[in-house]
């Protein structure tokens, strides 16, 4: 090691003096590294939703028990026994999967087409003798209503959802929207008939059992997400049975 020297001249005479530099700080240790955040956006969530049909009095008597927690097994459990023994019914089962924070649906349908706006009946015109004159004559048969728009509308089961993992990966924050349609009849608005047929204007009717939620339930475990009314079979509500709506959602490991 080279010590650096300072020379002084005293008294004639030349000194030597050693001098030694100032001590460099210590450097600070290095903060230690925040953990990595979860990395939710490659887990995968699989929703199921369950609408479960039970008597009226039977839902009333389940749900007078105190439910406290989000975590309905107990009472999916029970629902399982009845429907075992006949006395509730398994209406549909939906699954769809999706990743964290994105959205995703699932559909069991039947595209239904209908009209939903006409013209109405008008004797039809035709040119007059060469004037170019656009006239009706009173023998002239009438059209019928006629169809000029049209709707469709899904008949069926359809699932959205959209997921989102919370950092204990355990929590979910799910919004879904499960739906079943059901076409249960037509409406007249109008009658006409004619020697070629009828041509009457009517219009369809639905029934939907349908839930737009967002829940937080914990993976793995049910959740009574809604009770609904079934259609009865006129297509009209059936307030006498009762739709239990259970969800489920399991956080999936993506094998590598």
């Amino acid at each position: 090691m080279n010590i650096p020297l300072k020379r002084l001249l005293v008294g004639g005479v030349m000194l030597a003096i050693a001098t030694l530099p100032h001590a460099l700080p210590t450097p600070a240790e290095p903060a230690p590294a925040e953990p990595a955040p979860a990395n939710n956006d490659s887990r995968q969530m699989r929703v199921q939703v369950e609408f479960i049909e039970l008597a009226h009095e039977q839902f009333t008597a389940l749900m007078s028990a105190e439910h406290p927690a989000a975590n309905d097994g107990t009472l999916r459990k029970q629902l399982g026994e009845l429907v075992a023994q006949g006395k509730a019914t398994i209406v549909e089962t939906m699954l769809c999967s999706a990743k964290h924070g994105q959205k995703s649906k699932s559909e069991s349908i039947e595209e239904f087409t209908y009209p939903t706006e006409y013209e109405p009946p008008q004797i039809p015109a035709h040119p007059s003798n060469g004037t170019g004159i656009m006239i009706s004559e009173p023998h002239d048969p009438a059209v019928g209503p006629t169809a000029s728009a049209w709707e469709t509308r899904n008949l069926g089961s359809t699932l959205e959802i959209e997921p989102r993992l919370s950092d204990d990966n355990r929590t979910i924050n799910l919004r879904l929207t499960p739906e079943i349609v059901y076409h249960v009849g037509s409406q007249l608005w109008s009658e006409w008939k004619d020697e070629h047929g009828s041509a009457n204007v009517q219009m369809p009717m639905f029934y939907t059992m349908r839930i737009n939620s967002t829940v937080t339930t914990v993976a793995g475990e049910y959740f009574l997400a809604a009770a609904l009314s079934p259609k009865a079979q006129d297509g009209s509500s059936d307030f006498s049975r009762k739709v239990m709506v259970f969800v489920k959602c399991d956080v999936l490991s993506v094998a590598r």
